[in-house]
């Protein structure tokens, strides 16, 4: 039998697609652009910008590695977090996509 300690673990390891968004603002409309960025972090990471309880130094550095993949300073990037069926059946909460931030290039 697994512990339910385990199960957190190995949950908190599994990997989640992150997608960015361009932010364009004309007219009083959002409108929001892709970005061909392929990038999968850890559900414990996610949770965590989802909670507002990473450091501070974690959007800086998020923006700083957004300019070093081509995105332009100055640029509003929106993440979201697309969550598999996996994920779904082990918290019904971590179901479809979902906003995690917004960030400004700098």
């Amino acid at each position: 039998m697994i512990s339910r300690r385990n199960l957190d673990r190995n949950l908190a390891l599994e990997k989640v697609d992150v997608l960015f968004y361009q932010v364009i603002e004309k007219g009083g409309k959002r409108m929001l652009k892709p970005l061909n960025l392929d990038v999968k972090v850890s559900l414990k990471l996610v949770r965590a910008i989802a909670d507002n309880t990473v450091i501070t130094s974690f959007y800086d550095t998020l923006s700083r590695n957004l300019r070093e993949r081509g995105v332009a300073p100055g640029t509003k990037v929106q993440l979201r977090a697309k969550f598999s069926e996996g994920h779904a059946m082990l918290d019904p909460a971590l179901k479809g996509t979902r906003i995690l931030c917004e960030v400004t290039v700098e």
